[in-house]
């Protein structure tokens, strides 16, 4: 575990500022959605809320994110990265306080999908993942960011386990069994996470204008920016089979076990904790191997356990066995992030980065979006296993496509679409 620690150290001291930076406030904003990923679906249960009801609650956030991300990620090509993340992780302070001074249902909703409370994204920004990602690779070469990029989201799970493990809390009340005002303490820690988040973002530094002003130098392009379009459009076919994998069973995982098991947040959080830990420890191997033999071979190993996983879950005879397969499930299928985020950023340009990130987000959450609430209604039809075959059987057509489609976009194995750009002042 030292020796692990030390690495992601030595890692993170040699990367540049602004990378730094912004791996700080995605380990920080990872807290917040940590605790809110494992107990907020706990929450709205122990206000009455059903399966229906809450996975409903879910898609729509979804869907709005959709919607956001359309109009930031593309617009961050042109005007920058900065104010975008600036103003969602305002936003997530706010919502935090309003629903730890309220328990309205539409206030509680409008936080939920303006925020995406109780969905989690691994300490991402939400909607504007892809402005943060295009964010990291700015002023660098490919090496450097891919390797940026697999820190941030080894961080993400590791703040994503502290949080989860402070979700613990509600049940540490000596009148735990009261229910829905236990749950009431996670927003003011998770209030608390999203204001360092944004302290961070705050001292972070845009290169966007000195990028966009510098001259390019393009042989060709338009047969350069086909060859891209037609990477976005194979991205997109098959991030919509990842999308219905990921929606039919990982929103509504705090729920299934707690219908299954009759479990609370003192089993559910030091689950999930443990999972986003072991993920971390993992994630930052999986960069490691990436970086001597190829991202897309790491990828399809991982993603093929997990596959196989979600598959076997729904048949756990008891709660010890369903929670090591949730383990290690999430293990592999997390620790693919960093390599296929590097793959996408090598499908374009950086100032097409916003671009992909949209392309990517979009197709992804259009079926993602759907999951929750399809999922909700198997639950409480009692179909308790049907989500977790559906989503295997999504998961392994995305993996084939995948595969066949990006093998050759490795940016450590193959040549990126073009040069890098060079450092901008201030890059380290």
């Amino acid at each position: 575990m030292m020796g692990w620690l030390g690495v992601l150290a030595r890692t993170w001291m040699s990367a540049p500022r602004n990378i730094r930076v912004l791996n700080m406030a995605r380990l920080a904003r990872s807290v917040a959605q940590g605790l809110l990923a494992t107990d907020f679906v706990l929450y709205l249960r122990s206000l009455g809320w059903n399966g229906a009801a809450i996975g409903s609650l879910l898609a729509a956030a979804l869907v709005f994110s959709v919607c956001v991300t359309v109009a930031g990620s593309t617009a961050s090509d042109r005007y920058g990265r900065k104010a975008f993340l600036l103003v969602y992780d305002g936003l997530h302070a706010l919502a935090c306080l309003i629903a730890a001074l309220s328990t309205s249902t539409a206030l509680l909703a409008g936080c939920a999908i303006v925020t995406g409370f109780g969905r989690g994204a691994n300490g991402t920004a939400g909607p504007f993942a892809a402005v943060e990602r295009a964010w990291i690779t700015q002023g660098v070469d490919a090496r450097t960011w891919t390797r940026g990029l697999s820190s941030n989201s080894t961080l993400g799970f590791l703040g994503m386990a502290i949080g989860a493990m402070l979700a613990m809390l509600p049940s540490l009340y000596p009148d735990a069994a009261t229910g829905a005002p236990n749950f009431r303490i996670i927003f003011p820690i998770a209030m608390v996470s999203s204001l360092i988040c944004l302290a961070c973002v705050i001292r972070a530094r845009d290169m966007h204008a000195e990028l966009v002003a510098a001259p390019e130098q393009e042989a060709d392009e338009a047969a350069v920016r086909q060859s891209e379009n037609r990477s976005l459009l194979q991205l997109a076919v098959v991030n919509l089979l990842r999308g219905a994998g990921i929606g039919l069973v990982g929103p509504m995982t705090s729920y299934w076990f707690a219908v299954r098991f009759n479990v609370g947040p003192e089993h559910v959080g030091p689950m999930m904790a443990a999972g986003f830990l072991v993920a971390a420890i993992t994630s930052q191997i999986s960069a490691s191997l990436g970086m001597r033999y190829g991202m897309m071979a790491v990828i399809v190993r991982l993603r093929l356990v997990s596959m196989l996983l979600i598959a076997a879950m729904p048949l756990s005879p008891n709660l010890t066995v369903a929670m090591a397969l949730y383990l290690v499930l999430t293990t592999m299928d997390r620790s693919s992030n960093g390599p296929r985020a590097a793959i996408t950023a090598n499908l374009v340009r950086n100032k097409r980065r916003g671009l992909a990130g949209t392309v990517s987000a979009i197709s992804q959450q259009l079926t993602r979006s759907l999951g929750p609430a399809a999922a909700g209604l198997m639950f409480d039809a009692g179909m308790l296993a049907a989500p977790f075959f559906a989503g295997a059987f999504f998961q392994a057509a995305y993996l084939y496509m995948y595969q066949r489609c990006f093998r050759d976009k490795d940016p450590l194995l193959a040549a990126p679409v073009t040069g890098a750009q060079p450092a901008g002042p201030g890059a380290r």
